[in-house]
Formats: C-alpha cells, structure tokens, sequence
C-alpha cells in the first residue's frame, strides 16, 4: 500500500496527554511523545523482533490509518509482510478503559448506563471508525474521574495489539499464505502467536517499548470477547470457510492462557470477562428495549 496515512498525536491530544500524565505523576515530554506516537507500532515491532530475530527474520511490518480494521499478513516483492490498521489500536484503548472502569470501581447506576452506552457506540467504530474522535471526547470526564486504571487499559491494548502483531507473524512462519485460507490456520496461528507472545512477555522488563508484564496475557482472551460483543449486536459476523467462529477461538485462546497465567493474571482475566458479560447483558436489554 503506497502513501499511507498514519494517525498522528494532535496538539489537542498532547494536551490531554499531559493533564493525564500530571495526574498520574508520570513525566511529560510533548516532543518525544509526539514523535514516538507516529512511530509507535514500529516500535512495538522492534521490541518483538529483539526476542523473536529468527521468527521475524526478513518480515516486514507496515501499520496505516485506513479506518478499515484489517489485519493479515502476504508479501510484496516475495518479503513477508504483516499488515496492521491501527484502528484496532483506537478501538481496543477505548474498550479497555471503559472495562476497566467498570472492574474496578462500583458504579452508581447512571453512570453504569452511560459507561454501557459508550461502550455500544465504540463497537459502532467497525462501521464508522472516525467517530472515535467524539467517542474519546465523550470518554474524557471518565478518564479523568478514573485515571489510575489507564495504565491497566494501555498494558491491556498493548498486548492486544502484540497479540495481533504475534499472530500475523505466525502465519509467516507456518507457511499459511502459500495454502488455501481454512478454519485451523487461524486456530493454529493464535496458539503460535499466543506462545510468541508468551516469549515477549517474559523479557518485558528487557524491552523498551513493548512492555507487557506476564499478568496482562489475558488480554488476547478479552479482546476475543469484544468480537463477540461485536457480533452479539450484529456488527461483525465470523461465519465462512476461512474463519472459525468467535466463541470457538476464545475457548483455544483460553485453554493456552490458562496453562500459562499466574494468580494475578487470572484474577485480572477474571474481573475484565465479568464486566464484558455485564457489558453485553445491559446491550442486549438496550437492543431490545429499542424494538
């Protein structure tokens, strides 16, 4: 894809950025945010090539803002190539926050309502991505009102993003764009790409950029479950021949983070998939209320 745009951070973010940094006691600096933003996700994809140099070997990353929520991976002049749009980042930041809101603050019933309905709206993003803008406006009295939980929120779409990444590479290495698309290549590039992943994930503190602690590997779990949020509204739909359904890579998914999760991994696993049932019950009930 030639001339692709990119997201970039806009004087009225890196203002908000600040405020949230101030709040949190974290150091600001506008210039380096600005620039590590626009070059984040290459960064993310060095980060894992220092743990993975054979697997990611001569694959090449390219990341975009085409607002169209793809990823897959092919190749261009016979180099293996993994294509990310970074809206899915957009949309797994927003989800994140207003979960982890919800997992760890009881809240009164007004605001649990809006918290739902925001929710909802950003699942609307898959059909309009650019009104994440006014989704993240809508969002901001949240964030400041809970701003602890948004160093969770980025740990989590970190690793959801690192997942995709991960997962994509998988494809590379087990030879899937040279074969037919079927159902078990996708099975078996979470499960690769859920142990790469895995590897990451233990030298976080090693990494600069890509620092996903080993109690965030729940997180590809959940972002499973934002897909079933999606298609329990009728957004996005799995059913085809190349795809297994939702439901069936989350329980895969499951099984291999259950195997590696610590204490603290699955109680945070624990908290999020409760807020996502509750997330999809009182959608359900706005969806039917609306009929």
């Amino acid at each position: 894809m030639k001339n692709k745009k990119k997201y970039v951070a806009t004087e009225d973010s890196l203002d908000f950025s600040e405020i949230v940094a101030n709040a949190l006691g974290i150091p600001f600096d506008k210039n380096q945010t600005k620039e590590n933003a626009y070059k984040l996700y290459d960064l993310y994809y060095k980060d894992i090539s220092l743990v993975l140099p054979e697997e990611t070997h001569n694959c090449r990353f390219d990341n975009f803002a085409s607002g169209s929520f793809v990823a897959f991976a092919d190749q261009e002049k016979n180099i293996p190539l993994i294509n990310i749009d970074q809206q899915w980042s957009m949309f797994f930041l927003d989800a994140n926050i207003l979960t982890c809101i919800r997992t760890f603050h009881v809240l009164a019933e007004e605001e649990a309502h809006q918290n739902a309905i925001i929710f909802m709206e950003n699942l609307e993003t898959f059909r309009n991505p650019l009104s994440h803008e006014t989704i993240r406006e809508k969002m901001k009295p949240f964030i400041v009102k809970y701003v602890e939980i948004l160093p969770i929120a980025n740990l989590l779409t970190m690793c959801m993003f690192g997942f995709i990444l991960c997962h994509e590479l998988a494809h590379h290495n087990l030879g899937h764009i040279y074969e037919a698309s079927h159902k078990q290549q996708e099975l078996d590039a979470d499960t690769q790409g859920f142990q790469y992943l895995k590897r990451v994930s233990h030298q976080f503190e090693q990494l600069e950029f890509l620092k996903i602690p080993p109690n965030m590997l729940g997180a590809p779990v959940i972002a499973m479950i934002y897909l079933q949020a999606l298609e329990a509204v009728g957004i996005i739909s799995t059913s085809g021949d190349t795809h297994p359904s939702v439901p069936q890579r989350t329980q895969s998914l499951y099984e291999q983070f259950n195997k590696a999760a610590d204490k603290e991994a699955r109680y945070l696993y624990n908290g999020l998939r409760l807020s996502c049932v509750e997330f999809i019950d009182e959608m359900s009930k706005m969806k039917n209320a609306s009929c």
